[in-house]
């Protein structure tokens, strides 16, 4: 059988190693990454796709991943240590995998995902994920995020970094409110939608044209990781379907509201899918 040259959805970010504390004596070790997060919601619901990673030569997941990353011998997997115990989460990342270069993206697709976890995905294998792909998305915790001299992760303006010029290569840009604090979100919405996570308000749509409100699906949340990943794969199948952008956030926010009932890697139940969005 020849090597696929296609696919629906290409998933170009890379899996990491999270370490979830809540306290003393309480530490979950788990697979993470957007890339894990978002092939799981593809993988539930059936969809065409592929994923584009690294790792290093520890990578421990290999026996739960469907799409292995190219592992670079010598190096260190991207491992992020998770303080919950906390209102707000504590990021610090301790390790950290080789980028996704451009020549690591020989599919075309009609989505592309860049949803990098530490600028892995560098400016230009964005470019060139444009050239491969009908719409790409991107997640601006792969275009803003920096780290402190303790390793405590940190959002830099769009400005400060190479991809504030190539937000015209993007169809949509996913942020949470946050990372939107440190955006021009006028600039932005000229040239891109922008799609502001808020948690359990939903979200916010914003075009040059029109600004809308999605509300949430109410849920009990465990573990806040991945929401927007599996936001941002619900988003993602909404454009294979060519819906509407704001049937494409309501079908995102469902997906993200299951990612927090869980802790790790969501395990869905997509016969839960409400009857308007299948």
């Amino acid at each position: 059988m020849p090597p696929r040259s296609s696919c629906d959805a290409l998933v170009v970010g890379n899996y990491c190693h999270d370490v979830l504390s809540r306290g003393p004596g309480d530490t979950v070790h788990t697979l993470g990454g957007s890339a894990a997060y978002i092939s799981s919601v593809f993988t539930a619901m059936d969809v065409d796709h592929a994923v584009v990673a690294v790792a290093g030569e520890d990578f421990a997941y290999a026996d739960r991943v469907r799409y292995p990353p190219r592992i670079v011998p010598g190096t260190r997997t991207t491992r992020f240590v998770a303080d919950l115990s906390q209102e707000e989460r504590v990021l610090r990342v301790d390790a950290r995998s080789e980028p996704i270069r451009p020549q690591d993206i020989i599919l075309d697709a009609r989505v592309a995902l860049a949803c990098g976890v530490m600028g892995e995905v560098l400016p230009e294998t964005l470019i060139r994920l444009s050239l491969h792909a009908t719409k790409v998305l991107a997640d601006a915790q792969g275009l803003l995020r920096t780290l402190d001299a303790h390793g405590r992760v940190l959002n830099q303006r769009l400005e400060d970094t190479p991809f504030a010029s190539l937000l015209g290569h993007l169809h949509v840009l996913k942020a949470s409110e946050e990372e939107a604090r440190v955006l021009d979100i006028d600039a932005v919405r000229a040239k891109t939608c922008l799609v502001i996570t808020r948690g359990p308000q939903g979200c916010t749509l914003l075009t040059a044209r029109e600004t809308l409100q999605v509300p949430s699906w109410p849920v009990t949340e465990v573990d806040p990781t991945g929401a927007g990943d599996c936001f941002l794969a619900g988003f993602t199948l909404g454009l294979l379907r060519a819906w509407p952008l704001a049937r494409c956030a309501e079908l995102a926010n469902w997906f993200g509201a299951q990612a927090v009932t869980q802790v790790g890697v969501p395990r869905l139940d997509v016969s839960k899918l409400p009857e308007a969005l299948r």
